[in-house]
C-alpha cells in the first residue's frame, strides 16, 4: 500500500507538478511549503486520497516531528505498526522452524 502510495506520488510530483490548483480545479497537487506533502481536491474522496498520497511522508516526518506532537507520534506509531507486526512475526514463524 505504501509502494503504491510512493509511486502515485512520484507520478503526481512528474506530471501535474506544485502549482496550487484554481478552486474550481479538480485534482491532486505537491505542496512544499516547509515539508512535502500532497492536497487533493474537487471530487468526494479527495481528503482520503490526500492522506493515502502523504502517508509516504509521515512515514518519515512523523519520526521526525513524534517528540514534538502527539499527532505525529500517532501517525508515526500507526504507519510502521504493520512492519513491527511483520517482523516480529516473520522472527517467531522462524524460531519454531
Amino acid at each position: 500500500m505504501i509502494g503504491l502510495a510512493v509511486l502515485a506520488d512520484i507520478l503526481v510530483a512528474l506530471f501535474i507538478g506544485r502549482s496550487a490548483l484554481t478552486a474550481e480545479s479538480v485534482g491532486c497537487y505537491l505542496t512544499d511549503a516547509m515539508v512535502i506533502g500532497f492536497h487533493c481536491q474537487g471530487f468526494w474522496a479527495s481528503d482520503s486520497v490526500s492522506v493515502w498520497l502523504n502517508l509516504p511522508a509521515w512515514a518519515v516526518y512523523g519520526l521526525m516531528f513524534a517528540p514534538y506532537s502527539l499527532k505525529a507520534t500517532i501517525l508515526a506509531i500507526l504507519v510502521w505498526l504493520p512492519l513491527i507486526i511483520f517482523i516480529v512475526a516473520s522472527r517467531k514463524v522462524a524460531q519454531r522452524a
